[in-house]
């Protein structure tokens, strides 16, 4: 004996006009909510390594921008410390890998 299921035919009728219309919006709201990494190019990644090391060297205050958790998050202070071999900055207590890194920006005094 086979089980003829009917999928969601059967449960059409339960569902709501407004139920329906928020769903999507529900859905659609989920999937604005996960970006894609932008993708940085080798003259903006040299510009953003020059920003870090003026920063750096000065004491200087500056904004980054980075991937966590599919989204973009922003710290800004000063960076506490640069280590090239394990490839990562530390900003306000906050340790940033290099790879995740999508915008620099130094502010202004």
């Amino acid at each position: 004996m086979t089980l003829r299921d009917r999928g969601t035919m059967k449960w059409t009728s339960i569902f709501l006009p407004e139920h329906i219309a928020s769903l999507r919006k529900l859905k659609s709201e989920i999937d604005h909510a996960y970006e894609r990494k932008p993708s940085i190019d080798p003259e903006q990644w040299s510009d953003f390594e020059s920003k870090i090391q003026y920063a750096y060297r000065t004491g200087m205050d500056c904004e980054i921008r980075y991937w966590r958790n599919w989204m973009a998050e922003r710290v800004s202070g000063v960076i506490e410390s640069v280590d090239p071999v394990g490839r990562f900055l530390r900003i306000d207590g906050v340790d940033i890998p290099f790879k995740e890194i999508v915008w620099v920006a130094l502010e202004d005094v």
